[in-house]
């Protein structure tokens, strides 16, 4: 803004605009040069918050499935929880379950036990979130007898339940002893 004097001794503002004019002969073109090197700087920058964006979805996908697995393992384990303590009830108070049990032939690798072969002694309920019904198998292991002489003998048995998940994959097998008390 430039101040203007009147002769009349009153001072008068008037707004003027002054032009810049470019200095050197050469800034027009240096100027379109910058325009493209803007354009090559953003597109690298959309990139990078491109590759950032894979990235965090990619974390998220994995995070949504451990979490899937870790609930489908726990279904697993509480169904054969579940199967473990039907097995346990049905031997304790089910004396057909007891005379089947006492000559059936303990499991060779448990781990590896698909729940058919050898036969199974019963079949736990779980509900239905589960892919398949748990089972069990019950095998008599020896009796358990106390150190004073002229005691009653326990009956000792090995209770082996097995179940899966969700799906077919998570897979949990658990073992327990019970004792029988003498008769």
């Amino acid at each position: 803004l430039r101040q203007h004097h009147c002769t009349q001794g009153k001072n008068v503002m008037k707004a003027t605009r002054n032009r810049v004019k470019p200095t050197m002969p050469g800034a027009t073109p240096f100027i379109k040069r910058q325009r493209g090197a803007t354009l090559i700087v953003a597109l690298v920058m959309l990139l990078l918050i491109s590759l950032l964006a894979i990235g965090g979805m990619q974390g998220s996908v994995m995070q949504e499935r451990m979490a899937s697995n870790a609930h489908d393992s726990a279904i697993s384990f509480q169904a054969s929880e579940a199967a473990l303590r039907q097995s346990e009830n049905d031997i304790l108070n089910t004396p057909g379950t007891r005379v089947t049990a006492f000559s059936e032939a303990m499991l060779d690798s448990p781990w590896d036990w698909d729940g058919n072969n050898p036969a199974r002694s019963g079949t736990g309920v779980a509900g239905p979130d589960v892919s398949a019904q748990p089972a069990y198998h019950l095998a008599r292991l020896a009796d358990v007898c106390p150190i004073e002489p002229g005691q009653p003998c326990f009956e000792r048995y090995l209770a082996t339940s097995r179940a899966q998940g969700g799906s077919d994959e998570a897979v949990t097998v658990l073992q327990s002893t019970v004792l029988l008390p003498p008769e």
